[in-house]
């Protein structure tokens, strides 16, 4: 830049002092005095900034004819001028002037923010400060352009303020300020709605905060409530102001609380915590309050906030996590947790007291049938009606939890004798054991009940729970629907059953689990016919575990379906090995559990054993006793159908021990019946038994169903059956079950005969 350029620059761009009024003519003065009210008019009747602004454009427009007024500010993120107004330029030009970034030869404007000090060019087609923009000024008609900045309070440039002439021409005293005066307004104007939305905001955040808020003087009378504090109160706005906030105790807190938090709030200038209020409608609850005291600039206390809300819904939530954590959803009983500490208090008290207590132990019986047949629903229902009867039955001073599952423990305390213990536990027998109606279905269940004493049978919680619930299982193994004191005898029994049962859960992957094959014998021919499986346990404890000591701890335990889908799959295997080996129409007898039917897929797991040995399901035949079909027939039905559709056989298993219905044989489209061993043993010597075997024999026949007896243990035993013409007979008298390969060897030989 060479020097007479340079002495421009300055004498045009350097920032001036405040133009004085005095070299100012009394023309000048008024138009200034003039613009000023008329800026101030539209601010005292409350106008929109943007409406004050553009019209302060317009009459500093007037006051420079052939001009135009423009106020760009900037827009510090993306470090640009927009522009807010400009009531006269096209809108052309204000979407080229939008996006101006700041530089050396960015107009007036951008070298106002690029210098941070005012811009005055006298002629925008020469001057190099338009340099980047001057094409604008070439299409728009722009000959001159003064800016000057517009402050905040902190005197933090903004944005600009400029007139725009047409004519080439430096600005006057009288222009420089209007412009300055004019920056000034805008500045104040911006400011002032900064301010406004502020407040605005603050009010809305005050009535639209979902907590009360309460603003005192320094003497604690109330000045200002919101809306929710008039929501949770009760109390309008008008009916509190001038009023102390002491007007909501709830009289629930002592003086010493109060003179505790006012201490806190005057030492620390703020305190928080839980206190009790009451409603205008007189209802107490608790709320959750925090209180500030505002100082003022000498340090003293000028008002209090205290900004509170209502916990009554997270107190009672707490309350219900509570009970929750201590009592059964379903029942409402107290649950484990809860009676453990409830049984040690009476333990606690008896041993003080020197008295005894019992403890019951209460299972019902064959509660999984409930389920199974009726649903979980009603298995539900009749837990629930289970507790109510065993609570309509208890004094004040005993106990009653739901232990898990159909289980329920009851602590009798003050307990006499044994005898009295003994007759609660009959009245209990008989209570449960009437008929419950569950909606449309009426239901009768029984429940055995295993008794503890303290201090015979245990001096802690943990021992009386467990010596009364193996008692409960002595009641249970004893017949059911009675009740059994504890006998030291039991832990045996207890700990072989823990022992099987535990067991159980590790012998399928132990491969501990073999099936013997017993044979089936055609009467007529003497030939082997079919086989039985029968699963037998190498128990690395017990030896060789039979069948009737292990399958009801299974069925009771669930490991039942497992266990029985492994029986399924290696029977159906051994048998398609058979038929390959020469054995070609040996059928495969499986005894299914009523419980593996009822929990388990059978359809699926039958297919599953079917597909993965190859066997034709022709040779399959499937032992089914009486119980299984005549509970829930609808859908058991529908689980035969599917098994029939498959192509397997069904028999019936111990046929005439149970409902022996006709009706039930139709339906399930039986193959086979089996005779119970019972009736076969004695029908040599008892006529009434002989009787029976020579019905059903005569009844299969006229259904055309077969029919096989079991238990054959002796020659005499044959020509009645033959007499009768029974088909098939199996037991000790033919073979005893044995291993595939001893089987195999077996078969080879009848079949040669």
């Amino acid at each position: 830049m060479n020097h007479n350029a340079k002495a421009h620059h300055q004498s045009c761009n350097t920032q001036v002092d405040t133009v004085q009024y005095s070299v100012l003519s009394e023309t000048e003065k008024e138009q200034i005095l003039t613009l000023q009210q008329a800026i101030l008019e539209l601010v005292a009747h409350g106008h929109d900034h943007k409406e004050i602004i553009d019209n302060l454009c317009r009459l500093e427009e007037q006051l420079l004819p052939n001009s135009v007024a423009s106020v760009m500010l900037l827009d510090e993120k993306q470090h640009c001028l927009n522009v807010f107004a400009a009531p006269s330029i096209p809108e052309e030009g204000v979407r080229q002037l939008n996006g101006l970034r700041p530089g050396p030869g960015a107009g007036s404007c951008g070298n106002v923010i690029y210098h941070q000090e005012p811009v005055f060019v006298s002629d925008t087609l020469t001057d190099a400060r338009w340099v980047d923009i001057r094409p604008l000024a070439v299409h728009f008609g722009l000959m001159a352009c003064w800016s000057m900045p517009i402050y905040t309070e902190g005197r933090k440039i903004i944005g600009t303020f400029a007139l725009s002439s047409f004519e080439h021409r430096a600005p006057s005293q009288f222009h420089r300020k209007l412009l300055e005066i004019g920056a000034s307004i805008i500045g104040i104007v911006l400011e002032r709605n900064k301010q406004a939305e502020y407040l605005r905001l603050s009010a809305k955040v005050f009535e639209s905060s979902g907590e009360c808020i309460v603003i005192t003087d320094a003497r604690q009378r109330i000045l200002s409530v919101n809306s929710t504090f008039t929501k949770i109160t009760g109390y309008s706005s008008e009916e509190v102001q001038g009023q102390q906030p002491g007007m909501l105790n709830s009289s629930l807190h002592d003086p010493e609380f109060f003179q505790n938090m006012s201490h806190t709030l005057q030492e620390n200038g703020y305190w928080q915590g839980e206190i009790w209020d009451q409603r205008k409608n007189g209802n107490i609850y608790p709320l959750w309050l925090g209180l500030t005291a505002i100082k003022d600039n000498n340090n003293q206390i000028s008002n209090y906030i205290g900004i509170f809300s209502d916990i009554s819904e997270r107190k009672e939530a707490e309350a219900r996590i509570r009970y929750l954590a201590q009592h059964d959803v379903l029942t409402g009983l107290p649950n484990r947790t809860m009676f453990t500490g409830d049984l040690v208090s009476a333990i606690a008290s008896a041993k003080k007291l020197q008295q005894h207590l019992a403890l019951l132990f209460i299972d019902l019986d064959h509660f999984k049938n409930i389920n199974d047949s009726l649903g979980h629903h009603y298995g539900d229902l009749l837990l629930k009606a289970t507790a109510e009867r065993l609570k309509s039955r208890l004094k004040a001073s005993d106990s009653i939890c739901r232990q898990g599952g159909d289980e329920f423990i009851l602590i009798l305390q003050d307990i006499i004798t044994p005898d009295e213990v003994a007759h609660i536990a009959e009245r209990l027998i008989s209570v449960l054991s009437t008929p419950i109606q569950l909606n449309e279905h009426e239901v009768t269940v029984s429940a055995s009940i295993g008794i503890a004493l303290y201090p015979e049978d245990g001096d802690n919680e943990e021992t009386l729970v467990k010596n009364a619930d193996a008692a409960m299982y002595h009641a249970k193994q004893s017949g059911r629907d009675q009740y059994r004191f504890f006998v030291k005898s039991l832990n045996d029994s207890v700990h072989e059953r823990l022992t099987i049962e535990n067991g159980l859960r590790k012998a399928l992957e132990r491969n501990e689990f073999e099936l013997y094959y017993q044979p089936q014998i055609n009467l007529v021919s003497g030939k082997m016919t079919g086989v039985e499986a029968l699963i037998r346990w190498h128990h690395p404890e017990f030896g060789m575990v039979p069948p009737s000591r292990f399958i009801p701890v299974a069925e009771d335990s669930g490991m039942i379906i497992p266990i029985g889908d492994w029986v399924l799959k290696e029977a159906c295997r051994q048998a398609a090995a058979w038929h390959q080996n020469g054995l070609e129409e040996i059928m495969m007898a499986v005894n299914l559990s009523a419980v593996q039917f009822r929990r388990g897929d059978m359809v699926k797991s039958i297919y599953a054993a079917l597909e993965t040995s190859g066997l034709d399901p022709a040779y399959l035949e499937l032992e089914l006793t009486e119980s299984i079909l005549i509970q829930d027939t609808e859908k058991v039905l529908a689980t035969v159908q599917q098994l029939k559709a498959l192509g397997v056989k069904l028999a019936i298993d111990d046929f005439g021990t149970g409902y022996s219905s006709l009706s039930y044989l139709k339906r399930f489209n039986v193959d086979k019946l089996k005779i119970d061993q019972s009736f076969i043993r004695n029908m040599v010597n008892d006529p009434s038994d002989a009787a029976i075997v020579h019905a059903i024999i005569q009844m299969a026949n006229s259904l055309k169903l077969k029919t096989i007896a079991e238990g054959v243990e002796d020659q005499s035993m044959l020509a009645p059956l033959r007499l009768h013409h029974c088909d098939e007979a199996q037991g000790y008298y033919f073979a005893r079950p044995m291993p595939a390969d001893e089987l195999m060897r077996y078969a080879t030989a009848k079949i040669g005969k």
